[in-house]
């Protein structure tokens, strides 16, 4: 039987690499397996009662939420079994519905097995990892990342929007892959947006440095308050200055920021984040560039806004269907 001293030393991060080393190789053995199992089932009940407690008497903002909420809480008190580091649910109140995921901070064990968070269309989701790094992710995106970082790197893959807090680790750095580039930090605040039905893939830097790097081995650095911009057509990155970052991150705050924007980009946000249709019957107003901020939550009362600045016209079909038109 190992010591349970040292286990829970490691547990705790506080172990040394040795001591690391003796209770990863016990955990591969049955004996090994059979108590972490107890003892993370013990652990992670005692965890999930105290949530509940604390969060069951709160205000969810919508039924879906408190449906959604529920449901997957008690589908990961069944899963936790023999997880290295699995995910807890906390319902985290955001924007229009949001939750938090904390990870396992049992982040001396390596594993390939990786974990994964799909953002439904009008949610927002915050992670917190192992390693004390927070991602906020925005409505339909893609994260996946390690059930347990390994002891030389930090390794996740993104599709999607997300706005990374990484914990700072020198020698052990993080590595956002976006399929076309890879952002490479060691402790530093930065979003990236990287949708899938995207031309573009933008990185933009609050703090710290970070280092691009794309599939010809061709790296780009940013200094604090830069923004780059891949376009996956030509492969060509353009770093610049933001002369305003909240273009980047007002989604973080329940606001939304355009600046000379394509009405396209515009209603493919407002699709994402607000779970709404549009129908557009005329191709050539979606080129038209428009600039709008708010903080308005209700879809309807941004398409009124603009409206003010535009010419075009939005028509409510259904409650998440609009028609776009010329204004007349």
């Amino acid at each position: 039987m190992m010591d349970i001293k040292i286990i829970d030393k490691v547990l705790s991060k506080t172990a040394t690499p040795d001591e690391g080393r003796q209770v990863a190789a016990w955990f591969a053995t049955d004996e090994g397996q059979e108590y972490f199992s107890q003892r993370y089932d013990r652990e992670s009940y005692l965890m999930n009662e105290k949530i509940i407690a604390e969060w069951s008497d709160h205000e969810i903002p919508t039924e879906r939420m408190k449906i959604r909420f529920f449901s997957q809480l008690k589908m990961r008190v069944r899963t936790f079994r023999f997880r290295v580091a699995a995910a807890v649910l906390i319902p985290f109140i955001f924007f229009v519905g949001a939750f938090t995921f904390v990870a396992n901070r049992s982040g001396i064990f390596s594993s390939e097995e990786m974990a994964e968070v799909i953002v439904p269309y009008g949610d927002q989701l915050q992670v917190i990892l192992q390693d004390g790094t927070t991602v906020q992710l925005n409505s339909g995106s893609h994260f996946q990342y390690p059930k347990s970082f390994g002891l030389f790197s930090r390794k996740v893959k993104l599709v999607g929007e997300g706005y990374f807090s990484v914990a700072k680790e020198t020698g052990r750095p993080f590595v956002v892959n976006l399929n076309e580039i890879a952002v490479k930090v060691t402790g530093t605040k930065f979003n990236v947006k990287a949708y899938s039905d995207d031309n573009k893939i933008t990185v933009a830097l609050e703090e710290g440095h970070v280092k691009i790097a794309d599939k010809s081995n061709n790296v780009y650095p940013l200094n604090i308050g830069q923004n780059a911009q891949y376009d996956k057509n030509s492969g060509v990155c353009v770093v610049s200055t933001a002369e305003d970052m909240t273009v980047h991150t007002a989604w973080r705050t329940k606001s939304l920021n355009f600046y000379r924007t394509p009405l396209k980009e515009i209603l493919k946000t407002l699709e994402r984040q607000y779970e709404v249709r549009f129908v557009v019957n005329d191709s050539s107003l979606l080129n038209c560039k428009y600039s709008i901020s708010t903080s308005k939550v209700n879809v309807s009362d941004i398409l009124l806004d603009l409206e003010k600045v535009s010419k075009v016209r939005f028509c409510s079909d259904d409650k998440n269907q609009f028609k776009v038109s010329l204004m007349k």
